[in-house]
């Protein structure tokens, strides 16, 4: 009953930012930024440090965040080319940079509520800090999987389906940890893989966007604001 009170908790607060993000759009150069600075951080001071710890090493989980950044980049440069050679293509070349980008939060997504599924298995007092966390961290991959989507042009229903994917998946990891549990080597190697995705995503997609649509100095408060935020956030659970 626990778990599942908490699964609807992290949907609603994945929900809750992306719905923010779509309602803000005066201000989506800083939204963007938000949730630039939420993925940097979370690939910071969340993802490597656990990556390092499950691999226990941190020259391995390096090599895997290397990976995982050089993988996307390629992913993103051949799906563009095949886009742009494809006549009558349904899908703008940005819309489906901006996809990809929502896919791979969806799956870190389902990566948190696999973590709440296990943590609950080694005890309620650690499956609820996790949960808490993962909820306070759901509400900027509300926020993040909207403005890699609105960064990338596209249409408010992509964006609006998308939200409903991620806020959903960390229920369905949830459910499937009970299952199958995820530790050690490979969930280090996967956690790892996500380091080089956020940083990319985050600083090579989302802040470059964020300064082309608002040259405020807010740009730049609300990326160290997004990171501060899951730095914060992290250390409170470790006391």
């Amino acid at each position: 009953m626990t778990v599942a009170l908490v699964a609807l908790a992290t949907f609603l607060s994945t929900m809750l930012g992306g719905l923010a993000a779509l309602r803000a759009t005066k201000h989506l150069g800083v939204l963007i930024a938000l949730g630039a600075g939420v993925r940097i951080g979370a690939a910071f001071f969340d993802l490597a440090p656990e990556s390092a710890k499950e691999l226990d090493s941190v020259q391995t989980s390096m090599l895997f965040a290397g990976i995982g950044f050089l993988a996307f980049y390629l992913l993103e440069r051949l799906t563009l080319l095949h886009v742009g050679h494809e006549a009558g293509a349904a899908l703008d070349k940005h819309e489906h940079v901006g996809i990809l980008g929502a896919g791979g939060m969806s799956v870190h997504s389902l990566l948190d509520g696999v973590a709440i599924g296990a943590a609950f298995h080694a005890g309620a007092e650690l499956g609820l800090i996790v949960a808490v966390v993962v909820i306070l961290h759901d509400f900027g991959d509300g926020i993040a999987t909207v403005a890699v989507l609105l960064a990338n042009d596209a249409r408010r229903s992509t964006a609006y389906r998308w939200l409903f994917v991620d806020a959903l998946a960390p229920v369905i990891g949830a459910v499937v940890a009970f299952a199958v549990t995820v530790e050690g080597p490979a969930l280090g190697a996967i956690l790892g893989l996500f380091v080089g995705f956020f940083l990319y995503v985050g600083a090579a997609e989302l802040l470059p966007e964020a300064h082309r649509k608002e040259r405020s100095s807010l740009v730049m408060i609300a990326t160290i604001a997004g990171a501060v935020l899951i730095f914060v956030v992290t250390r409170l659970v470790s006391i």
